[in-house]
């Protein structure tokens, strides 16, 4: 088995939330020793956000941080100390990057700037994730996923022609600005290999969320074009919509883009009668269109009533929910659900690695780690710490095997 790509490459993870984690993590599928550094005082969000009552440690169990976190291991270091940030730097030169999302100005304030890390080690990569970036008016504010969402233009397009924009249901930022980091984190890594330096890269997520509707942009500056919410209909082809289905919040996706697909269509539904109106027409007359859809769609079974239609040669696809999806036949084929044992947890269907590299076959090796888990180990065998040392910094609060004051977090 030929190695992952990035194995032997070290991360020193200081991300929390979604968008860093979520970067982190597809860079320790890709074989990265990732060190998720947490202070016992302020720790990743996510492991205590959602309230588990009756859970004697909520911050291992959280299934939240479980998908964000996985094959990485856990370090705690309070950098608000200087010991703590002492064994912080002590670690660089091990590394190979270095990756925050805090607000812009926590690094430096912490003593830890690129310009001390260079000291440490010249070929460090460090990028920063902040969401407005490291420069502007807006350097200072934070920026999580739906706030990125609206100020990257996203929600201009979404909406159900009221004028009234819609988030997209998740912080889609997050996750954009996520795989928009590990890419730059991929490129940092092959210039340094050219070049033998490192980099700072001042990634604003804003920025990466705003560059994924470009042609919205064309359309504004170029022609002069004001957004306009579709819902979910095409500005072009007509019929096309979301369509109730038999069950509970169940729907049907149907779009016609001929004049045969829609005669199709309207033969399916029992509607001959007007299988002969053109595009135009069918424009004009789309809510009378949707209604006679959906009184055919809301008798029938998603699943069956896709494949029948896709059988027919009109384009429609079942919407799944985030249950339905567990049971896709595609995805079950490619066996992209899988198992991940956890010792403080259920164990759950989760999805496995999107990049698949068919010669190094990249697969789940760990589930996300216990608060501190591996400090000890971290501290001992790459800066030779010994029990002693172990013992004073955790009785100074700079290590610790549990979140202090847990309940605000």
């Amino acid at each position: 088995m030929k190695k992952l790509p990035l194995a032997g490459i070290r991360v020193l993870d200081l991300t929390m939330m979604w968008a860093g984690p979520f970067t982190t993590k597809l860079l320790a599928e890709m074989g990265a020793e990732v060190l998720k550094i947490e202070s016992p005082r302020a720790w990743d969000n996510i492991r205590t956000l959602i309230p588990q009552p009756g859970v004697e440690d909520p911050w291992n169990s959280s299934y939240y941080f479980n998908e964000y976190n996985r094959d990485k291991k856990s370090v705690t270091l309070d950098l608000a100390q200087a010991r703590g940030r002492q064994l912080f730097l002590d670690l660089v030169p091990t590394a190979d990057v270095v990756i925050e999302n805090y607000r812009a100005d926590v690094l430096d304030k912490l003593g830890l700037g690129y310009d001390v890390l260079r000291k440490q080690s010249p070929s460090i990569i460090l990028v920063s994730m902040a969401g407005f970036g490291k420069t502007g008016a807006d350097r200072d504010s934070v920026g999580f996923g739906p706030i990125i969402e609206q100020l990257g233009g996203l929600a201009s397009l979404t909406g159900y022609g009221d004028g009234i924009p819609m988030k997209t249901g998740i912080s889609y930022g997050d996750p954009v600005g996520g795989i928009g980091a590990a890419g730059a984190v991929a490129l940092a890594l092959i210039q340094r290999q050219r070049t033998g330096k490192g980099c700072v890269i001042d990634l604003a997520q804003r920025e990466g969320m705003a560059a994924m509707i470009g042609e919205a942009y064309v359309a504004a500056s170029l022609r002069g074009e004001d957004p306009v919410h579709h819902g979910n209909r095409s500005p072009r082809w007509a019929p096309q919509g979301v369509y109730r289905a038999a069950g509970i919040d169940q729907w049907l996706a149907v779009s016609c883009t001929s004049d045969a697909e829609w005669a199709t269509l309207a033969s399916i539904i029992g509607r001959d009668d007007l299988s002969g109106l053109d595009l135009a027409v069918r424009r004009a007359r789309h809510d009378e269109l949707d209604a006679a859809i959906e009184a055919w769609s809301s008798a029938q079974a998603p699943q069956a009533a896709m494949v029948r239609l896709q059988e027919s040669g009109v384009p429609a696809g079942r919407v799944l929910d985030t249950v339905a999806v567990h049971d896709d036949p595609q995805l079950n084929h490619r066996g992209f659900w899988v198992r991940l044992p956890h010792p403080r947890t259920a164990t759950f269907r989760q999805h496995g690695v999107v990049w698949r590299l068919a010669e190094a076959n990249p697969h789940l090796r760990r589930h996300a780690p216990l608060f501190g888990e591996h400090t000890r180990e971290v501290l001992s065998e790459l800066l030779g710490l010994d029990e002693a040392e172990l013992a004073e910094l955790a009785a100074a609060g700079i290590i610790a095997d549990a979140p202090i004051n847990p309940g605000v977090g």
